[in-house]
């Protein structure tokens, strides 16, 4: 019964973790491919459906970029820019939680993209920032 229960309990766990990195390293086909979108954008929004108490970040961009990860053939997108508290934001970012605006929505750049991956998000994210 306690193996049964360890095994139940690790295959939730590698549930969330997959769920929690979908789309951080890619292809570089990909990875050239967001960053093409993404340069076309004035900001990006930042939020994970999938992680406990994540808040909306949306970041007015300065510059994106993509790097080798170091591992097998892996890419990741990384973005450069501000918060709208004037604070600096420098990071590798997660296609399935990256968001960009089309109209008043909030648009996954993974479905963007046409990237298999789950937002975690039920019905459509509005986008409500970008005052800064």
């Amino acid at each position: 019964m306690k193996k049964l229960m360890l095994l139940i309990v690790a295959c939730v766990c590698m549930s969330f973790a997959a769920k929690a990195d979908q789309l951080a390293y890619i292809s570089e086909e990909d990875a050239r491919a967001a960053v093409e979108l993404l340069q076309k954008q004035k900001y990006v929004l930042l939020y994970c459906g999938c992680c406990d108490d994540d808040q909306l970040q949306y970041v007015k961009i300065i510059s994106v970029s993509y790097r080798y990860t170091g591992f097998e053939q892996y890419y990741e997108v990384f973005v450069e820019g501000v918060d709208a508290n004037g604070n600096p934001v420098s990071e590798a970012i997660d296609l399935a939680y990256a968001h960009i605006q089309k109209k008043k929505i909030a648009l996954c750049v993974g479905k963007a993209l046409h990237l298999e991956c789950d937002p975690c998000i039920e019905g459509q994210l509005m986008w409500t920032g970008t005052k800064f």
